[in-house]
């Protein structure tokens, strides 16, 4: 059951969703829809997603299922990601209420936060992973000092040209790596991307 519709990205809709059992125990889940353009790009971003299900990191919102859909409605084939739901906000919400309120952020949670961020990251890329799209929006807020990474994006899908032009159009631009405009994407970019998040965390 959708109980609701979130901001949606250029590469896709998020839903919150709730899934009933027999027991009448409920669980919310996050729903990621990408639209796909043919079933091939789909069938090869499936085919990518799969290593995100991999994935067990105390700071990595960890991935339940993925699945490709057809809408009838509109004649759409969506690639879904299924990830776990955190109950708490992003931290984009966060940077944006202390800037409201003139505070900074105290050195003690930017300390937490770069530790459990760089072991995140170097956790994904010893898999030879990137998450591609790392912004204050894609970074769970999970307790005070307690943050995960979360909405990872598959080379298929952060190639899609059409889509990276809206994207590119968005303030999602301002973490992103130079190269990145040009479709390369490495750990590297990754890095770059945590760095202006920082930057953006102590000056708020």
């Amino acid at each position: 059951q959708v109980l609701e519709e979130l901001q949606p990205g250029a590469l896709g809709t998020m839903l919150v969703v709730e899934l009933k059992t027999g027991k009448d125990a409920e669980k919310k889940y996050v729903i990621k829809q990408i639209e796909c353009i043919e079933e091939s790009q789909a069938n090869e971003a499936l085919k990518e997603a799969t290593d995100l299900l991999k994935l067990h990191h105390s700071n990595i919102c960890a991935y339940q299922e993925l699945f490709i859909t057809w809408d009838n409605e509109i004649s759409s084939l969506f690639l879904c990601l299924v990830m776990q739901h955190s109950g708490q906000g992003d931290l984009s919400s966060v940077i944006q209420e202390k800037r409201q309120k003139s505070e900074k952020i105290t050195d003690m949670v930017i300390v937490k936060f770069l530790g459990q961020m760089v072991d995140a990251l170097f956790y994904i890329h010893k898999q030879n992973i990137f998450h591609r799209n790392l912004k204050p929006s894609n970074i769970l807020v999970t307790g005070e000092a307690s943050f995960m990474l979360s909405d990872f994006s598959t080379e298929k899908l952060m190639t899609d040209e059409m889509k990276w032009k809206i994207r590119v159009e968005e303030n999602s631009k301002a973490w992103m790596a130079p190269e990145t405009f040009g479709f390369s994407f490495t750990e590297k970019c990754d890095i770059w991307s945590l760095g202006c998040i920082l930057l953006d965390m102590m000056t708020c």
